[in-house]
């Protein structure tokens, strides 16, 4: 059995599954409603509701991903089956990569349907202005719904405890999604004495930091596409390289796969 079988085991098994369903319906609604919503909440243009999007987005996606891959691996080795499934011609590692590419079809293809659907909406209701650009908003969602994901699966691999997993995946999401910058201005005013102007004007390796943040490198993306109200010190004058578009790709990536190897790295060699 290669990774191919497992990958397509995955997506079968997801279009079973009435919780997944029902939270890809959850999604669509969201990102519709708020199409539809945005004219009360803010400017009836494109951009402006491309940013008010992205808020839903970088909100919902990280908890759809982690949902849909914190148990992918410690339920099938509680359960028996993961046992039954390495007794074939598959290893750990087509295992994983059948998890992962799996797992990545089940979560992007209705959530970039959804999207798509809420972008046409958006470009009938307020304009087309900057929707040409709209697939490199659909690419950045993707990149960093991916990054949660493999964060997820790296996380079942690495323990079988479900109150770790858990914990992990909760703390995981309000650390990347909700703490990151509350985080990062601790740490600077503490490596600086409490001095809240470095908060305003940042040395360089901090703005990198800063952007180690999940969340805000989905921003940064966002606003490399568009001219909306996000990421605004990742491009003010002066402002180091490294924090351009292609460092926040980078760091999406990193997401994906660092947690993918650590996880792997400990389930290796466990006893099933």
């Amino acid at each position: 059995m290669s990774w191919t079988d497992v990958a397509r085991k995955d997506v079968s098994d997801a279009g079973r599954s009435k919780t997944i369903w029902l939270l890809f319906a959850l999604l669509t609604a969201l990102s519709v409603g708020y199409a539809f919503g945005h004219s009360y909440l803010g400017a009836a243009s494109f951009p402006a509701f491309l940013n008010g999007l992205t808020g839903v987005v970088a909100a919902v996606l990280p908890i759809v991903a982690l949902l849909l891959g914190y148990k992918s691996i410690s339920d099938d080795r509680d359960s028996g089956r993961l046992f039954l499934a390495l007794s074939f011609p598959c290893s750990r590692r087509d295992l994983v990569v059948g998890t992962l590419v799996g797992r990545t079809v089940v979560l992007l293809a209705p959530t970039l349907v959804a999207l798509t659907a809420a972008g046409i909406v958006g470009a009938v209701r307020y304009g087309t202005d900057g929707a040409a650009l709209y697939p490199w908003f659909l690419f950045a969602s993707a990149l960093y719904g991916v990054a949660f994901l493999g964060t997820a699966i790296g996380l079942s691999m690495s323990t079988t405890a479900d109150r770790w997993i858990t914990f992990g995946a909760f703390g995981g999401y309000m650390l990347a999604v909700n703490l990151w910058g509350t985080v990062h201005s601790v740490v600077m005013l503490f490596l600086h004495r409490f001095q809240f102007a470095v908060l305003s004007d940042m040395p360089d390796w901090a703005l990198l930091f800063r952007l180690f943040g999940p969340g805000e490198s989905y921003g940064r993306l966002i606003r490399a596409g568009f001219d909306v109200d996000r990421s605004a010190r990742y491009v003010a004058d002066g402002v180091p390289v490294y924090v351009d578009w292609w460092a926040a790709i980078a760091i999406l990536a990193l997401w994906t796969a660092v947690p993918l190897a650590v996880g792997y790295y400990r389930f290796r060699d466990d006893d099933l």
